[in-house]
């Protein structure tokens, strides 16, 4: 075990303490290492103008952290790209200058993989990324090709490297990044995803009624078994109802990899996942996500922490690191997006 775990509940902190193995050891005189991290920031108003007490010893848990993670979930632009047909549901957008907004809290370390990454297409992707890096905040999670898009990205501080790999479940498939097919097609611009599949388990009384059901509607489906495709969805005979949700197994094993370079290049790795699927009830994470969360820890992540849902879910300690499920939102200024597409 590379690292043990102290939790703060701050904005919510994480201090790690360096082991002799695995990753080299922090240069700092007492040997801890502090991470402030955050849910989602959505900031369309200056932070700089408030001079409260209270909302400036919050602002100084964050500068005096030796890193400070928020989910950038913003498009910074000045109107001057297309929205596109589909958005992550508000069209995000602020002005330019709140990427150095985020950076005066003290955030130093961001992710740029979430619903809202494609809302006006590539070229407001790329210049979220270069207002966000101009704010001197290293940013994950989208690039010009698939493989840029997953690639870790690497913060130095006195007291250690830490690599931030930034991913998303949760996004139109517009704003997936891709792979060049060789010479002939370009690669596709956009997010880190991690695709899942959904299996509905039914009891087999109720698989009949849904075969009957489609038959009548006139879908194809075969006249027995124990599986049904219909209507969109994957049906399977089980002993009682459930949604079974798994994590895109080519996804996650590419990003693992990423992971474990990122561990033997940094001190210290945090994975950053936009989940807004939840099994049920939107405060418990999905199944997949749990499966992916825990594989990310096998991978060498030290700190996983999860944002999307804008509520807060449970925190769990997986083979002694942390695994945030979802830490809510930081900031939350939906309603002051200054414009939005005629038909949103």
């Amino acid at each position: 075990m590379r690292t043990s775990i102290l939790i703060v509940l701050l904005v919510i902190g994480a201090c790690l303490l360096p082991s002799s193995t695995g990753h080299a050891q922090s240069t700092q005189p007492d040997n801890t290492f502090s991470m402030a991290l955050t849910g989602d920031s959505i900031i369309t108003r200056k932070l700089s103008v408030y001079e409260e007490t209270e909302f400036l010893e919050m602002i100084q848990l964050l500068r005096t952290a030796d890193v400070a993670f928020t989910n950038i979930e913003m498009l910074f632009h000045d109107f001057e790209f297309y929205p596109m047909h589909q958005s992550g549901g508000t069209y995000m957008r602020a002005e330019p200058l709140m990427a150095k907004e985020l950076s005066w809290a003290g955030f130093d370390l961001g992710s740029l993989a979430n619903n809202h990454s494609g809302d006006y297409g590539v070229p407001a992707m790329q210049a979220t990324r270069r207002y966000v890096a101009e704010a001197g905040i290293v940013a994950a999670g989208t690039g010009d090709s698939l493989m840029q898009a997953r690639e870790a990205k690497f913060l130095d501080t006195t007291g250690g490297r830490v690599a931030l790999v930034s991913v998303s479940s949760r996004f139109p498939d517009h704003a997936r990044a891709s792979r060049s097919h060789g010479d002939n097609v370009p690669a596709r611009p956009g997010l880190n995803p991690l695709r899942h599949t959904t299996t509905y388990v039914v009891t087999s009384e109720r698989l009949e009624e849904l075969r009957k059901t489609a038959k009548e509607l006139g879908q194809d489906v075969p006249n027995e078994g124990s599986r049904l495709s219909a209507f969109g969805h994957r049906f399977v005979v089980g002993r009682e109802p459930k949604v079974h949700t798994e994590p895109h197994q080519e996804d996650m094993e590419e990003i693992a990899t990423v992971v474990a370079n990122a561990a033997r290049l940094a001190h210290y790795v945090l994975v950053s996942i936009h989940g807004h699927e939840g099994a049920g009830d939107r405060s418990v994470p999905a199944e997949f996500l749990v499966t992916f969360c825990r594989a990310m820890v096998d991978a060498g992540a030290d700190v996983v922490t999860g944002h999307g849902p804008h509520v807060l879910r449970g925190i769990e300690i997986y083979k002694g690191k942390p695994i945030f499920y979802s830490l809510g939102n930081f900031l939350y200024q939906n309603d002051t997006v200054l414009r939005l597409p005629q038909e949103n």
